[in-house]
């Protein structure tokens, strides 16, 4: 509906409260800051902030180690105590230690029985198994006929137990002296025993031991590096330090309310004295915020143009419903869409679009009598509303074949008009009367085109009831005059303006080049005209889709008529909604925006955390 007013605010402290103000700042997540660079043009007095962010790479390497031992890591939001960078290092290179032991033979891939006897024995604690001088222990699989095998010995040089077992094997941990390690070794290699190596620490002991104080020093150094982050938007004047951006207008005294309790000054600016690129954030209602999506696509508006959603969010709904006309697979997508979108909140703006092109869909598939397919199961109703002998639209009859062609084109051609017309509202507001007056989208284009599409009406629907059109009492002014506004519209324009009329590369070269652009636009108005046959062709596309399926259940019969109508529908709603989809917005970024939208504008961005 409208692009939200901004404001831009200053917002100065000193060194004490900086960091403090700047995680303020953070946590409204309505400043869209703006940086140091861009502030200084404004204040040559002040400069930068230059200190080196430490915190980042302690913050990746915690990651790295926590990922090591299966933590999933960020869950605390505020460290309990502070840390100095000494404690910071001291306790990472600790942690790195251990999970650099642990790191040891993770080529190994154990099966979740092997993870059951490695837990099993890590009651024993791995290190201190390790630790022993003089006692060496192994660990392995051993075949349940090999453990028959051990019980018969009778001079047994080591001990044995069972840690888990299934009905193929026994994971069992031995343990002997140092002499007799080697020959024990061979005895149980020999009866098939699968090694499997004793892990230098338990990794998850490690985890239980280091867990709470990594995670705590990981929320400190994440609050640190946010900080740091900040400061790419500080600029320092004296012993003041500021960060300055835009917040959205209704948003302005929430905004201050986070800095009640801190010695902050605030300097709010209108965006046009703020000297930097305002960002624009649109505003539309329920129905048309998905399309802002689109918007997005192309390019967003700059704060001090319009917001088109509106109009692309209508002219998209009706001529993908015009295209796609179909009762049945129209609420469908409606259902799904607006279910999904709007009652379950998925985030996808898609899913939004389709929810409401299905409306239409159903609304055209209504006219068309057609639902899933089926062209007959309206008609009774089309009779009795409209007393029609048959439907009210037969898109299958030969003789609505060219009504529809026409039809497309005479939509195109409102549609032209309408773009026209918001291009002349667009340059009103930008007080350039040049392009208002003079342009193929201004008030001469307006003329010229609504000219063409009155000697189209008057021959091919009118009967020439209007008379002779093409007399030159009307090609003059509606033709004539409208060209050489066209041809010289630059030089008109400058007049306008006050500026020099004489075109800069000369009147020759201006004059041959312009002859050129007289013929493109000649082509323009023809070649963009008649994009809008594609409406009529998908209306005749997708009829026939639906008739070959048709065809097929009767073909079928029975219940596999069912599994092909739904099949079929299926398919159709797939792939040509998908072509419609994309021919539609083409018809809108080609045909329509072309004419009145230049885009150009910067998305609102707030600062965020780093999680």
């Amino acid at each position: 509906m409208s692009i939200q007013k901004m404001k831009f605010t200053k917002t100065s402290t000193s060194r004490d409260y900086l960091d403090e103000m700047l995680l303020r700042a953070l946590d409204t997540k309505l400043l869209d800051p703006i940086s140091s660079d861009d502030l200084l043009r404004q204040d040559e007095e002040g400069r930068t902030i230059e200190e080196d962010n430490v915190y980042a790479d302690y913050i990746n390497n915690f990651k790295n180690m926590a990922h090591g031992i299966g933590l999933e890591i960020g869950k605390k939001k505020e460290a309990e105590k502070s840390y100095t960078l000494e404690e910071i290092e001291a306790f990472s290179k600790e942690l790195a230690n251990k999970l650099e032991l642990s790191s040891c033979g993770e080529d190994v891939v154990l099966t979740s029985d092997d993870q059951k006897a490695l837990d099993a024995l890590s009651e024993c604690d791995f290190e201190a198994l390790h630790d022993c001088h003089y006692i060496n222990f192994g660990l392995g699989r051993l075949p349940l006929e090999s453990y028959k095998k051990i019980e018969l010995l009778r001079d047994r040089k080591f001990d044995l137990c069972i840690l888990h077992s299934n009905s193929q094997y026994h994971w069992v941990v031995y343990a002997t002296s140092n002499t007799f390690f080697a020959e024990v070794r061979k005895l149980l290699l020999s009866l098939y025993l699968e090694e499997i190596r004793i892990p230098d620490i338990d990794v998850k002991k490690v985890k239980a031991d280091y867990e709470e104080k990594l995670e705590d020093i990981y929320a400190f150094c994440l609050k640190n590096d946010n900080i740091y982050r900040l400061y790419d938007y500080v600029i320092q004047d004296g012993d003041t330090y500021q960060i300055g951006g835009f917040i959205p207008a209704k948003e302005l005294d929430s905004y201050k309310a986070a800095f009640k309790d801190l010695p902050v000054e605030f300097e709010v600016l209108e965006p046009e004295e703020a000297g930097v690129k305002c960002p624009t954030l649109l505003k539309n209602n329920w129905f048309f915020r998905p399309f802002e999506m689109f918007v997005e696509m192309y390019s967003l508006p700059d704060y001090r143009d319009f917001d088109p959603t509106v109009f692309l969010g209508i002219t998209y709904c009706l001529i993908f419903g015009i295209m796609f006309g179909d009762l049945g697979q129209g609420a469908v997508l409606a259902i799904g869409g607006i279910v999904l979108y709007d009652i379950m909140h998925f985030k996808n703006k898609l899913i939004g679009i389709v929810g409401r092109v299905g409306i239409f869909s159903m609304i055209f598939g209504f006219l068309y009598g057609s639902v899933f397919g089926n062209e007959e199961v309206l008609t009774p109703v089309h009779q009795a509303l409209f007393g029609t002998e048959g439907k009210l639209v037969e898109v299958m009859d030969a003789e609505w074949t060219t009504r529809l062609l026409i039809g497309a084109v005479m939509i195109g051609m409102i549609l032209t008009l309408v773009s026209m017309l918001i291009n002349m509202y667009k340059n009103l507001r930008r007080k350039d009367l040049g392009q208002v007056l003079f342009s193929t989208n201004g008030v001469a284009g307006f003329v010229f085109y609504s000219y063409i599409i009155a000697v189209i009406l008057n021959m091919l629907v009118l009967n020439n009831s209007l008379g002779n059109l093409l007399s030159p009492v009307f090609i003059v002014p509606l033709v004539v005059i409208p060209f050489i506004c066209f041809f010289f519209e630059e030089p008109l324009g400058h007049l306008l303006s006050g500026k020099q009329v004489k075109p800069s590369e000369g009147w020759g070269a201006f004059i041959m080049q312009q002859i050129f652009e007289m013929i493109v636009i000649a082509l323009e108005y023809v070649a963009n005209t008649l994009s809008y046959l594609r409406i009529g062709g998908f209306i005749l596309s997708h009829a026939g889709l639906m008739l070959v399926v048709s065809v097929l259940m009767g073909m079928v019969g029975g219940a596999g008529s069912i599994i092909v109508m739904i099949f079929g529908n299926a398919l159709v709603m797939g792939l040509e909604g998908l072509i419609v989809g994309i021919q539609s917005l083409r018809l809108e970024y080609y045909e329509m925006f072309s004419r009145y939208y230049d885009g150009g504008g910067r998305k609102y961005e707030v600062l965020t955390s780093l999680e």
